[in-house]
């Protein structure tokens, strides 16, 4: 007897052929391969710039769930409380959970970081199915395969942060949740539990209500509470942590005209310095008269060779990095210039269907666009190509709708060539810079003779040094006595030696040793820190950084 059964789709395939819908199986391969290539330059990378400090609030978290803000470090001058640095700690709870379970190696924890960064890829590639359908895999893969998403990862907080801004607007946009009161409630905590990542998703509480007014849902604008909820319940348990609103207790910038356009300038070109696949879109606007478009074509190719002309000269050394400083900050703020023009002009011509709310998701993008750079250049005490990063997403997918994709395969694999390849020199010179640290401060524990030896200096260099068994210089009251050692690393951040009250006459040094892979340079914690006068990242034949070891003297001896 011959029985005939039904074949059920299992529940797993089933939910994500309705997530994904009628995406090919060749955009799940490039997907893949585009998590592949963002967490291999990641991961084992040696702990850096901001790790240090994440991790030991993580691992304060573990024995002191209930006073997170009680734990204390020294990350400028000598040891302060937590409470007085500027992050929320719900990225540092999910951290403490997950090394507490698995340990706070580099690969366990960059294995934890990677978790977020395909969260990154799914997403944006979930929104563009819906803002930019017919260019969705190309409009994820640009904006995620630039240095600032892939290069910045290590364990600072935000490609997590990234993760949960396209919750939200994948929530706002997204059919599959019908519901509106319940889709505007997820949205809302969304929104809530990103502050708890980083201050900065605060414009997420002012694009709900804007959004709502705009798409006519005034009725809903209860479901702010939501988010309001989340900061005040954070607020309280702050109080009772340390007896003080965390939210309120941050330092507040002084605006003035010239400050807040000293920080537009190092914006764009922050923007300018990551977002390279801008060819693409010169050459995609529509423009009638022909001779105009060769034009730009032609401008185009020819800054294209001239920049790899002064790579060129500076690889030889004929040309001076301070020449080579001025081309790039003019080439950046003439490309984040670009950018954010092309921007203005698509709002202005296309305002009417935008403002009467017929083109919601693209909508949403001129929002998020413009909310988060406003917020940043008003509020943010420095710029750094982390905080454009939240932008990258909504400019290219304004773009690509925009431009309707019409450029040439020419000028499409030119853009993801150099975003690609920006980022491979971009992040095997960081890790490079991340390991010399990691490296020599083993090694110098190695050398030194057995005595008490301090160290001054931050970021990943920190950790490892109190690892090789280093002891934390504390500026105000230095505890360095004659016949100790001090180890000072030149280009990092660190403290203050000048009221060290003996003598110290240099013992040894560490260098590191330049190559074709060092090139480009993130060093001096430009590409985390930058401004007006350091840009995001540069050329140069110079070594990362060096390392002098001095030898404590008593009083009355001398050099």
């Amino acid at each position: 007897m011959i029985v005939k059964a039904k074949w059920h789709m299992p529940h797993c395939l089933l939910e994500r052929s309705r997530l994904f819908g009628d995406t090919k199986k060749s955009d799940f391969a490039v997907l893949c391969l585009l998590w592949f290539f963002a967490i291999a330059i990641n991961f084992n990378k040696a702990f850096h710039i901001d790790d240090t400090v994440h991790l030991e609030i993580a691992k304060w978290i573990i024995s002191n769930p209930l006073h997170p803000m009680l734990g204390a470090i020294n990350w400028s001058q000598n040891t302060a409380p937590f409470h007085q640095l500027n992050q929320p700690h719900l990225y540092f709870y999910l951290l403490a959970v997950f090394g507490w379970l698995f340990g706070f190696s580099e690969l366990a924890t960059h294995l934890f970081q990677s978790f977020f960064t395909l969260v990154c890829i799914i997403l944006t590639y979930l929104i563009a199915k819906i803002v930019v359908p017919r260019q969705a895999l190309i409009a994820t893969i640009l904006p995620l395969t630039s240095s600032a998403f892939v290069v910045g990862q290590n364990l600072m907080v935000d490609v997590p942060l990234l993760s949960f801004w396209l919750g939200f607007f994948y929530v706002l946009i997204s059919s599959r949740i019908t519901n509106e009161s319940k889709r505007f409630l997820i949205a809302g905590a969304i929104a809530g539990l990103a502050c708890l990542v980083k201050y900065s998703s605060l414009p997420l509480i002012f694009i709900l209500p804007v959004y709502l007014i705009i798409s006519k849902r005034p009725k809903l604008l209860w479901t702010l509470f939501m988010p309001i909820g989340i900061l005040l319940i954070w607020s309280l348990f702050n109080y009772l942590d340390y007896g003080a609103f965390h939210f309120l207790d941050r330092p507040i910038n002084s605006f003035n005209v010239g400050k807040l356009a000293t920080m537009f300038l190092s914006w764009l070109i922050c923007l300018g310095s990551v977002a390279v696949y801008v060819p693409i879109f010169l050459c995609e606007i529509s423009i009638s008269k022909s001779k105009l478009s060769a034009t730009i074509r032609n401008f185009t190719f020819l800054i294209l060779v001239l920049s790899l002309v002064v790579l060129l000269f500076a690889s030889t050394g004929l040309i001076s990095e301070f020449l080579v400083d001025k081309f790039f900050k003019l080439l950046f703020l003439c490309n984040g210039s670009i950018i954010t023009l092309l921007l203005a002009y698509y709002f202005v011509v296309n305002s009417r269907p935008l403002l009467n709310g017929s083109n919601q998701p693209i909508l949403l993008s001129y929002l998020w666009f413009t909310s988060t750079a406003i917020f940043i250049v008003f509020f943010s005490p420095f710029m750094a190509t982390r905080h454009v990063l939240l932008v990258l997403i909504p400019v290219t997918f304004i773009l690509f709708y925009y431009s309707k994709g019409n450029s040439f395969p020419f000028w499409r694999n030119i853009g993801l060539g150099l975003s690609v390849a920006l980022t491979i020199a971009l992040g095997l010179s960081d890790r490079s810079w991340a390991n010399f640290y990691r490296e020599k401060a083993a090694l110098i524990g190695r050398d030194l003779p057995k005595a008490n030896i301090y160290f001054a200096g931050h970021w990943g260099w920190q950790w490892y040094a109190k690892k090789a068994g280093m002891i934390q210089l504390e500026s105000f009251n230095p505890q360095v006595k004659p016949g100790d050692y001090l180890v000072y690393p030149r280009g990092i951040d660190q403290q203050r030696l000048d009221l060290i009250a003996f003598p110290l006459r240099p013992h040894s040094k560490y260098i590191d040793k330049p190559s074709i892979f060092t090139f480009f340079k993130t060093d001096q914690g430009r590409f985390y820190s930058s401004n007006w006068n350091v840009l995001p990242w540069t050329v140069s034949k110079r070594p990362f950084d060096q390392i002098d070891v001095y030898k404590v003297l008593g009083p009355n001896r001398r050099f």
